[in-house]
């Protein structure tokens, strides 16, 4: 198999490669171009060092002849278009999905965090900067102690006389904490934070987006998710729990998750009006 080194970090097989053009029409940079004497595919002289991983170009490839040294060697993984869920599958997922609030008393194992979260690797990211990172309070035990910080922290805001303690019901949280009943991480076997650095492209939208990629995951495999408020009010105000959940200077969390085995049972979907559209044709 001989190998034309474009320019790292892409790679083709020429004894695959059928000159096709495809891989250079939908680089989004235009960092692969064809020679259009030889139609052969190669690089950009200008632009080959603008190339941002995004795969596009192996995604496209009719005869997998691409590689990107960022995935160490790895092929594009081959799918067959009749093995993809069709629009009502995937409308019926994303409709069936609820905020659970009620879980049962039983840890996760952390290869099923696991799976949910290789899922959120293919969220779209700004740029492709792809540079959300995760937290995880991976047991009970570590969802109780955040949940403690939590609530030490709403008591400094009570006692402050802070705005937030109105707008969000702080006392009645605190109160009911101190009585044994969690309002603020509900009894979830995890909890999972998403956080990004401040500088970037769009690292908060990046962080909502593979949060909301990991809820759909955890919905689709039959666990309980809910979008975690309190927590995520916390976390970026209070240094202890960031010291805690290891979280840099530096960096902001936009999405934390609630998630555990449900202890309910849905079985429909209620109606949801679609707010106001506006078409403009010219």
């Amino acid at each position: 198999m001989r190998m034309q080194a474009i320019e790292p970090p892409i790679s083709i097989d020429t004894d695959v490669c059928v000159r096709c053009g495809l891989c250079a029409k939908d680089c989004p940079l235009g960092v692969i171009v064809v020679d259009k004497k030889t139609g052969s595919v190669g690089p950009h002289k200008k632009r080959a060092d603008r190339c941002f991983n995004c795969g596009h170009c192996m995604a496209i490839c009719p005869t997998g002849a691409i590689r990107l040294s960022c995935f160490e060697g790895q092929q594009a993984e081959r799918v067959k278009r009749t093995a993809l869920a069709d629009f009502d599958a995937v409308k019926t997922v994303m409709s069936f999905r609820r905020s659970v609030r009620s879980f049962k008393d039983e840890a996760l194992p952390q290869e099923e965090l696991q799976k949910l979260l290789d899922v959120t690797a293919y969220a779209p990211s700004g740029h492709n900067e792809r540079k959300v990172r995760w937290a995880i309070a991976a047991t009970p035990e570590a969802v109780q102690r955040v949940g403690q910080f939590c609530a030490d922290w709403m008591q400094t805001k009570v006692d402050e006389k802070h705005p937030l303690v109105q707008k969000l019901h702080l006392r009645g949280v605190v109160r009911s904490w101190r009585a044994g009943h969690d309002l603020i991480c509900r009894n979830a076997a995890a909890l999972s934070f998403a956080y990004a650095p401040v500088e970037g492209a769009t690292p908060r939208e990046d962080a909502v987006i593979a949060t909301s990629y990991l809820e759909l995951a955890a919905s689709a495999a039959g666990l309980g998710a809910c979008w975690a408020g309190y927590v995520n009010e916390c976390v970026n105000d209070c240094a202890e729990l960031r010291d805690y959940l290891g979280i840099p200077e530096g960096f902001e969390v936009h999405g934390t998750l609630m998630l555990g085995y449900p202890d309910v049972k849905y079985s429909a979907v209620p109606p949801r009006e679609l707010n106001e559209i506006q078409w403009i044709e010219k």
